[in-house]
């Protein structure tokens, strides 16, 4: 049990929520089916998998799996029987979604006694991802749920689930994780200090969204988005430079560039309501105290990256996209 990876004391920055699933397992008053609400990264996945754990053991003891009999080692091998993970279908020409026929494949199972285990466990990850046949589809399932069966749905956008899914489930909300709680934990796991300080930061409570960044180099593409800033502010970024950023950016994934562009908000909302909020960008106060662009300006530009955003999900061209994103900022100041 001591090196379980599905174990609670593995579960990074929720304590008092995982002190209330645990009792709700521990006690036999789970609920059919249950929301994990909270942002990407945050760890809905992780607890949720932790509680399929505990959940089909076969020495459960306070909520916890004990991490030896055959359903533990079948779960952590991703061969359970009584286990089933429903994901987005992730087609690079449209958004990720979920579509009837993957509902109605997870029905036929949810339908069918459990062969391990006294209960099945069923996990819907991106739940707000459902068209709207899926949903309607689920809201049946969720309305005459097989007793033996339970629903966990993982969502980043609650609010994008039917009203009456939500009004039949159980919401278990995850709040952020704090900066310090991620550094310790990026520390742990081999970053610098300084290194693990900063995607702290950057991260805005999400341990995945740190573990991605330190992947793909988040903190050098802030520091881009900034050093940008910095030059149209003062009128130094050049057509000829902005062509340059393009054939750069031409290189990059559209994930990459995606993270660009929300640095770029980021650091505008800072300089904008930098006297009555607190900063995304704490670390980053003076130079962001040196940017100097009149409150109406300010706002057309985060405008406009709000528009770049919706762009960046399109079939276009990333380099024309990101050229035209930065000759938009620089009119945004004329």
């Amino acid at each position: 049990m001591e090196n379980y990876r599905l174990s609670w004391k593995n579960l990074i920055g929720h304590a008092e929520t995982a002190n209330y699933l645990r009792k709700n397992i521990s006690s036999g008053k789970f609920p059919h089916a249950v929301i994990f609400s909270g942002e990407e990264g945050i760890g809905k996945r992780f607890a949720a998998e932790i509680c399929a754990a505990a959940l089909l053991c076969e020495n459960q003891k306070n909520g916890e799996a004990c991490g030896i009999c055959e359903n533990c080692r079948l779960i952590l091998a991703r061969s359970h029987p009584d286990f089933y993970i429903l994901e987005p279908e992730d087609n690079k020409k449209v958004n990720p979604t979920i579509k009837i026929g993957q509902i109605r494949e997870m029905q036929s199972e949810a339908a069918l006694r459990p062969i391990n285990s006294e209960n099945r466990v069923i996990i819907i990850d991106g739940a707000e991802l459902m068209n709207n046949a899926a949903a309607n589809c689920l809201l049946k399932t969720i309305e005459e749920p097989p007793s033996q069966t339970i629903f966990i749905l993982l969502t980043a956008n609650r609010s994008n689930l039917l009203m009456t899914i939500r009004s039949r489930c159980m919401t278990v909300n995850f709040d952020k994780i704090s900066a310090e709680k991620i550094r310790d934990e990026l520390i742990l796991r081999g970053s610098e200090r300084l290194e693990a300080e900063n995607l702290s930061i950057i991260a805005d409570g999400s341990l995945g969204r740190a573990l991605k960044l330190k992947e793909s180099g988040g903190a050098q593409i802030r520091e881009r988005a900034l050093e940008i800033l910095e030059k149209i502010t003062r009128k130094e970024l050049s057509s000829e430079e902005i062509f340059k950023f393009g054939e750069e950016i031409a290189e990059w994934t559209r994930e990459n560039f995606a993270d660009f562009l929300n640095y770029m908000q980021k650091i505008l909302r800072d300089i904008c309501f930098k006297e009555f909020f607190d900063l995304r960008n704490p670390d980053l106060l003076p130079r962001i105290n040196r940017i100097k662009i009149p409150e109406r300006k300010l706002l057309l530009m985060i405008e406009t990256g709000a528009e770049f955003n919706k762009r960046i999900k399109s079939n276009a061209s990333l380099r024309l996209i990101a050229e035209s994103y930065l000759m938009s900022l620089k009119k945004n100041l004329r």
